[in-house]
C-alpha cells in the first residue's frame, strides 16, 4: 500500500515538474517568437468535435482526401493541451518535436480531433489563447461538429465496451445532448465557421456530402467515402472487412443487434435524448 501511495506522489511530482517546464517554454516562445507567431502557418484549419463511433474517421478522411498539398490530421487530441506536444509524447517522431517546438511546417490544411470531450473542453479560453503558439496562425478556421444518431450510435460503442467518455463529470447521454443543442444553434460554443454533419445523411447522401464541400471550401470529388481506416479498429462490427466498399456497410440498423438489450434499452429512457433525436434525425425506432 505505501509503494502504491509513493508511486501516485512520484507521478504527481513528476507531472508537476513537466507542467512547470511547458509553461516556461511556452513563455520563453512568446517573447522570443513573438516577431513570428502573426505569420499565417496554415492556409485552413478544421477542428472536428465528435463522440467515438459516429464516423469521425470516415468522415475526416473523407475531407482529407480531397484536400491537395500539405495535409496534416493530429487525430484524437487532448482538450486544453498543446496538439504537437501531446502526440511527440507518445509518438518521439522529429517531426513532432520540431512542431512542438513551434517550428512549423507551412500546411494548406490542418485537421486535429477531439473526441468525447464536452464542448467547453474544447472551446477552452485559456487554449485558445495560446492558440498560434501551439498550432500557428490560420488564414481560416473552421469547427466541424460530427453526430450520428443516439441508437446506432449506443449500438456501436455498447458493442466496443465505449460507455465512459472524457467530459468531466458528464456521461455520454450528456455530452450527445449537449452536442444535439450545439447542432441546432441553441449553445454557441464552436464560433469557427461551424459546420454540423448528421452522419447519417453524410454516409447516404452524395448532394449532402456536396454540400458540406462546399460549405468547407474545397473542391468536392469524393474520393474517400468507401474507405474504412483503421483508427479505433475501423467498423464496430466489420472492422476493416468493408474496406474499398464502406458505404455496403449496414451503419444505420446497428441498433438491431441491441433492441432487446437491457443496458441499451436503459441508456435510451431519456426522453431529452429522444426528443432531440426527433429535430434532428426524424423518426427513428
Amino acid at each position: 500500500m505505501q509503494k502504491i501511495y509513493q508511486g501516485k506522489i512520484f507521478n504527481l511530482l513528476r507531472q508537476a515538474k513537466r507542467n512547470f517546464k511547458y509553461q516556461v517554454h511556452d513563455t520563453l516562445r512568446m517573447i522570443t517568437q513573438k516577431h513570428v507567431l502573426p505569420q499565417i502557418v496554415n492556409e485552413k484549419e478544421i477542428r472536428v468535435a465528435g463522440l467515438r463511433r459516429s464516423g469521425n474517421h470516415a468522415i475526416i478522411n473523407w475531407v482529407r482526401k480531397q484536400h491537395t498539398g500539405e495535409v496534416w490530421h493530429l487525430n484524437n487530441v487532448v482538450a486544453s493541451e498543446n496538439p504537437y506536444r501531446f502526440l511527440y509524447q507518445h509518438y518521439p517522431e522529429d517531426h513532432l518535436r520540431r512542431e512542438a517546438l513551434g517550428d512549423f511546417v507551412k500546411k494548406d490544411c490542418l485537421i486535429y480531433s477531439y473526441e468525447d470531450y464536452s464542448l467547453e473542453q474544447i472551446a477552452d479560453q485559456e487554449f485558445e489563447k495560446k492558440h498560434d503558439l501551439y498550432l500557428g496562425k490560420s488564414r481560416i478556421r473552421y469547427d466541424l461538429l460530427i453526430l450520428r444518431d443516439p441508437f446506432n450510435l449506443l449500438a456501436s460503442r455498447i458493442k466496443k465496451n465505449y460507455i465512459k467518455v472524457k467530459g468531466q463529470h458528464q456521461t455520454m447521454i450528456d455530452i450527445w445532448i449537449a452536442y444535439a443543442k450545439e447542432y441546432l444553434g441553441e449553445t454557441d460554443y464552436l464560433k469557427n465557421n461551424k459546420v454540423c454533419v448528421n452522419y447519417n445523411q453524410w454516409f447516404v447522401n452524395i448532394d449532402y456530402r456536396k454540400q458540406l464541400a462546399s460549405q468547407l471550401k474545397f473542391q468536392f470529388s469524393d474520393t474517400g467515402i468507401n474507405q474504412v481506416k483503421g483508427q479505433g479498429g475501423g467498423s464496430s462490427f466489420q472492422g476493416k472487412e468493408l474496406d474499398g466498399d464502406a458505404t455496403k456497410m449496414d451503419v444505420l440498423n446497428r441498433y438491431k443487434k441491441f433492441e432487446n438489450d437491457p443496458n441499451y434499452q436503459e441508456l435510451l429512457k431519456n426522453e431529452e435524448l429522444l426528443d432531440y433525436s426527433r429535430k434532428i434525425f426524424g423518426h427513428l425506432p
